[in-house]
């Protein structure tokens, strides 16, 4: 999507919570990465008019600060209307919808970054504002889940584009159905490790041949997807998962795994949509 297509370049939404303030430090920095512009998004239920000026102009300055002076054009938009519904509006002409991961209730997903996980038109990326030192990126890989479902193959573009962009590696992660297996080294383990890996390097091979500079380390793990991302996540920068698995109806659906990550993940989590 060129940024003709997506005039609001990255959208983040601003509410005055700690967690949106996370969001918007790391919207403007993927903005910068992406040389897009950043539209920051304030919406109010109609009240409060000048309590919405001040979190839109709070906002606004903590992304103009993270971006720098060479960073990307910066826009404040207040809204009215409900948050989740605005927001989705805007997306329909962004590449990315960012959000915290807490509302102003403290509530862990908000309201607002469920309704977007649920309908949002483009990939919505859920940013927690608990990024200790230890989740910063530095040369972290950026890891993507993979299961052969169309989302999740939307997530693997999306993740290889991510990688590529930071100069990292890229883990991706197949977890294998629950096997009955005798231990750790059963033959019939070992057997679905090597399908697996086939299975990974076929899957990616387009994209691996799009992206060459990116290093791709696979992984394979047996059962609890979520877990398994939860677990890899701890090295990783940031997380690409799709909006539902082949489980899922095909849809606006939002699945298990995508939503567990989205909420217990310490880092930002990318959710991949197509509609």
């Amino acid at each position: 999507m060129t940024d003709e297509a997506a005039p609001y370049g990255i959208v983040v939404g601003a509410d005055g919570s700690p967690s949106s303030l996370s969001a918007v430090r790391w919207a403007a920095t993927e903005a910068g990465l992406r040389h897009l512009r950043l539209t920051v998004a304030h919406v109010h239920e109609g009240s409060g008019a000048d309590e919405a000026d001040s979190v839109l102009d709070e906002a606004t300055a903590e992304a103009r600060n993270a971006a720098g002076v060479d960073g990307p054009d910066v826009e404040g938009r207040r809204l009215t209307g409900q948050p989740a519904a605005e927001l989705v509006e805007l997306s329909g002409d962004a590449q990315l919808v960012v959000v915290g991961s807490r509302g102003r209730t403290g509530r862990s997903p908000g309201s607002v970054g469920l309704g977007l996980l649920h309908h949002a038109r483009c990939p919505v990326v859920v940013v927690h504002d608990d990024l200790a030192p230890r989740n910063r990126p530095g040369r972290r890989p950026v890891l993507v889940g993979i299961d052969g479902s169309k989302t999740s193959l939307h997530a693997a573009a999306i993740a290889f584009e991510e990688a590529s962009r930071r100069s990292v590696d890229l883990l991706a992660l197949h977890v294998c159905k629950d096997a009955d297996t005798g231990g750790p080294h059963d033959h019939r383990m070992t057997i679905l490790e090597e399908e697996a890996a086939d299975f990974l390097r076929e899957t990616l091979a387009d994209l691996q041949q799009r992206f060459p500079e990116v290093v791709v380390r696979p992984l394979i793990r047996f059962a609890n997807p979520t877990r398994q991302l939860l677990v890899q996540a701890e090295r990783s920068q940031l997380v690409v998962v799709g909006s539902h698995g082949r489980g899922a109806i095909a849809g606006r659906l939002l699945g298990s795994v995508s939503a567990a990550v989205a909420e217990g993940c310490r880092i930002p989590v990318i959710v991949a949509r197509r509609t």
